[in-house]
Formats: C-alpha cells, structure tokens, sequence
C-alpha cells in the first residue's frame, strides 16, 4: 500500500525486526532501538485508500514534526544520575509486578493479536514497529488500514468474518506493544478513531450487530443439572457432574464471568452472617472491572436442592476434600490414594441430589489459599491440582447442553456468557430493578446493564403498553 509519508529527513529504507518488542523497551535483537535507522515504509494502495474514504475518514497529514535534535536529550543527563539509583534487584522487583499488571487470558490475547499484526507488516515488507517517533502518521494510517481491510473479509454467508470486539482487541494489543516501545498508541490518533466509528456505522445500517450470547434461563438451567444428575453413572461420571453442576450453578447465581469462575479458590467461597441469617460469600480478587480490588457477591440458598449453590458447592467440595486429603497423607501413589477415597466415600451412600444439605457442615480443608475450586479432570476422572481454563466453561454449557436434548442450532448459541447474562435477564424478569441487576454484575455503569435485557417478548413491560391508545 502507498502512503507518501513526506518526511525527507528519512534515511534509506532498512530492514527491520518482525517480532514483538520485549516489555523492557530494548527492540528486535535486544538492542536499543536506533532512532536513526529507518524500515521499509508503508505504501497506501488505492485499494486501501478507497477502503479509508468508504469509512467517512481522510487521511490527516502532521503539521508540525520534531526534528531530531528536538527529541534526542541533553548528552550529559547521565552524568547526573547517581550509578546505585536503580539496582538490578529493583529491575527485577519492577519486572515482576510488571508481568501482573495483566491477567494471562488478556496477555495471551495481546500476544496472538500481536503476532497477527505482525504477520500483516511483513506481507507488506515493513517492521511492526516505526523505527522513528516521526513515522507514526504512517503507521496511524497502516492500522487504519488494517482494521479496515478486516472488515471487508466476510464470511460465505456475507457476514462479517470478525466482530467489532475482535477489531476493537487487535488495536488494544497493538496500542500495548507500541506503549511497551516508547512509542504513541496509534490506535487513539483521529484516523483510526473515525475509521472504528466508520466500521461500526456501516454495520448498523446494514443492521449487523455484534453477536451476543443467548442467555441461559433460569428453567432450562434446572433442566440442564437435571440431565446432568441422572445421566452420571459410576463414580467417574458422578465426579464430574458434581463439579459441573456446581460450577454452573454458582457463575449463575453470583452472575459471574467465565474469567472469575475459574479464578476462585476455595477459600473465596465461604458462609457468612449470624445463625438466623446465613448467606454464601463468594470473594472476587480482581474482576474486568476492578481488576486492583476485591469484590464479594452475596448468594442466597435456592429453593431447589438441584439448582441450590449451597448444595451444588457442597457436594463438590466434599469431593475435593476426600481427595486433597488422601494425596497429602501420601507419599506412594498419590492418584492411586485419591481414587480410593473417593470410591470409598460414594460406597458409604450419598444423598439424592433432589434432597437439600445446606445445613451439613462444609468440609475442611488443610490449605484454602491457592487451591483452586474448579479444577480439570484426567483420564482417570480425578481432580488436578490446577484451575481450569477459562475456554473450559463454554465447553461445559454446550456439552451439557447438548446431553440435554437441546438442539444443535440451540447449543451453538450458547457460551460462557451465557450465566451472567441470563442471571441478569432472569432478574429482571422477575421484575427486580435495574439498579438491583447492576449489583449482582457489579456495573458502574447503568448502560452496560441494559445490554444484558434479552426479554422476549418486551410487550406488556415497556412505556408504549401504556400510551392509552
């Protein structure tokens, strides 16, 4: 593609990096990045030109550019820093805290993000990053480009092959790597900003939305656990559905996301309050929305001992304790001890899953910190001892789902989300507030709880039922 930068200070094109940079600002092979070394430059095609204008976007040009001697600092500031300011040790310490400043989930997705971006700079012989602070203008128009381009791959049935989310992702990750290099994030300059609105509106007037999941309601949970409970047969099968319907349960009835229900220990889900007012706690430690604090989401008994989360979480904490315990005490065959103890324990009788046990005691557990409450299962139908992934949940409910008799079409609009937003849809349903609905999600914002009304149908609830006419 052909964008004539005009920056005659720009020395001959040279070959650049095609990785991503390391989080410590060094660019390529390690190197400081060389301000006075330049890669070959994009060149805007008049295909990409025309992608551009059909977005209602023109291409800005700079009109004032810093020279070189203008960013490069005074040569004898090193002279004045003190050598034992910052230690190796403190490096290391800041690095640390660094790495967790994002959650994996979201590292994961900058780094595929990245790679892809990555991959699109070197088809068109450029590095990934500008090798000068002044080139920015050109890489600005080069993600405008490339969001823009992505918008015009459809699908075979002329849908658009990514949503507005995925677009709005790649500039996230691609802002990121550019923050990491000292650079400018390109994504908030005005050329890719109006070419996101240009996207967004097109797709509205030719009335594609962004694809949501369909909520799980609260009658076809009730169904789902039901399938669950008498289609296990042996004690493999009696484990998993003890975990899955617990974790079911609980992302439904604390509306949370995939990502926190899979974060849980089991310390974060206890009881709390006075004897006459019992309630389980379930401590969230650092959410999409407060991901520096702690929350905690209140859940009260159910009236169904099936669809009940003080039963569903007994049931499998029971499980997970038996087990943890026979692999602590120990030291020959650990799965082999926690296998007995779990046969054994079934052997010795279990309630009906349509029989409350809110009021057993809750097992202990030798630890609770870092002892994940849902965990994957091996071959053998044991229990890990790490967390499972956050792509497991949507797995679960379509599986699940499925075994229910639901059909395929029905299924594949399913996923992760589904709990939390059918929680949400069921409340207000049962005619609770929208202000008692952003709660339980833990909205800050009043507009991001409408999205989550999927009532069908509105009438008979809305202000037009009451017009008079």
């Amino acid at each position: 593609m052909t964008i004539a930068p005009q920056i005659p200070e720009v020395p001959p094109p040279a070959a650049g990096p095609t990785g991503p940079p390391p989080l410590d600002g060094d660019h390529g092979d390690g190197g400081v990045i060389d301000h006075a070394v330049a890669e070959p430059v994009f060149v805007l095609s008049p295909e990409d030109r025309g992608r551009l204008r059909s977005r209602d976007v023109e291409v800005p040009r700079s009109r004032h550019r810093r020279t070189t001697a203008e960013l490069a600092p005074p040569t004898d500031l090193a002279a004045l820093v003190p050598p034992g300011l910052v230690t190796d040790l403190d490096r290391s310490r800041i690095g640390d805290r660094r790495a967790q400043a994002k959650s994996p989930n979201t590292v994961a997705g900058y780094a595929a993000s990245w790679r892809r971006w990555c991959a699109w700079c070197a088809g068109r012989g450029a590095s990934p990053l500008p090798a000068h602070p002044d080139l920015m203008p050109v890489y600005q128009q080069a993600l405008a480009a490339y969001l823009a381009e992505a918008d015009d791959t459809i699908t075979g049935d002329g849908a658009p092959q990514f949503a507005e989310s995925t677009l709005e992702s790649w500039s996230a990750a691609i802002g990121y790597h550019f923050g990491q290099a000292g650079l400018p994030h390109p994504a908030r300059s005005a050329i890719v900003a109006e070419t996101m609105t240009g996207i967004r509106r097109r797709r509205a007037k030719d009335g594609v939305g962004p694809a949501k999941a369909a909520p799980l309601m609260a009658d076809l949970l009730a169904r789902i656990a039901g399938s669950i409970d008498s289609g296990a047969e042996g004690w493999k099968a009696t484990v998993a559905a003890r975990r899955d319907i617990a974790l079911l349960v609980l992302g439904y009835a604390a509306g949370l996301r995939r990502s926190e229900l899979v974060a849980l220990w089991v310390g974060d889900v206890y009881r709390a309050g006075d004897t006459e007012d019992l309630y389980l706690l379930v401590r969230i430690r650092g959410s999409k929305r407060s991901p520096e604090a702690m929350e905690y989401v209140p859940v009260r008994r159910g009236e169904h001992a099936l669809t009940c989360p003080w039963c569903a979480l007994l049931r499998w904490l029971q499980v997970l304790a038996v087990f943890d315990r026979a692999v602590a005490t120990t030291s020959r065959d650990p799965a082999a001890a926690g296998e007995q103890a779990i046969v054994r324990a079934f052997n010795n009788g279990t309630v009906p899953a349509d029989v409350h046990v809110c009021d057993w005691d809750w097992p202990s557990f030798r630890r609770i910190t870092e002892v994940a409450l849902f965990r994957p299962l091996d071959r053998d139908g044991l229990p890990h001892d790490v967390a499972m992934t956050g792509r497991s949940v949507p797995n679960i409910v379509k599986r699940r789902a499925a075994q229910a008799g639901l059909a395929p079409a029905e299924v594949e609009q399913f996923s992760g989300h589904s709990l939390r937003s059918g929680a949400a849809t069921q409340a207000l349903v049962n005619r609770a507030s929208l202000y008692e609905v952003a709660r339980l999600l833990r909205h800050s914002d009043m507009r991001s709880t409408w999205a989550y009304d999927r009532r069908v149908p509105y009438a008979g609830d809305t202000a037009a039922d009451r017009l008079g006419l």
